[in-house]
């Protein structure tokens, strides 16, 4: 019996330890899908914050008009 409870704990041991050496392969991988899926949040964060810059350049550019108009008017 104490001999089954030795192989079966060096047994744990090493499956234990092949299990440790395959995890630095997940970690390149999960590195890689990271890359990616950063890569594609950046690409959406892009496409969402471009129309809103626009907008707020032409509201930038409406402001400054108004402004001059104000101005043109209180100079009559």
């Amino acid at each position: 019996m104490k001999s089954v409870k030795i192989v079966t704990m060096i047994l744990v041991f090493v499956v234990l330890i092949g299990g440790g050496a395959c995890s630095n392969q997940e970690a390149d991988e999960k590195g890689s899908v990271d890359e990616i899926t950063t890569k594609a949040a950046k690409a959406v964060v892009d496409r969402i914050h471009s129309p809103i810059d626009k907008a707020k350049a032409t509201k930038s550019i409406g402001d400054e008009r108004m402004k001059e108009m104000d101005k043109a008017l209180k100079n009559r």
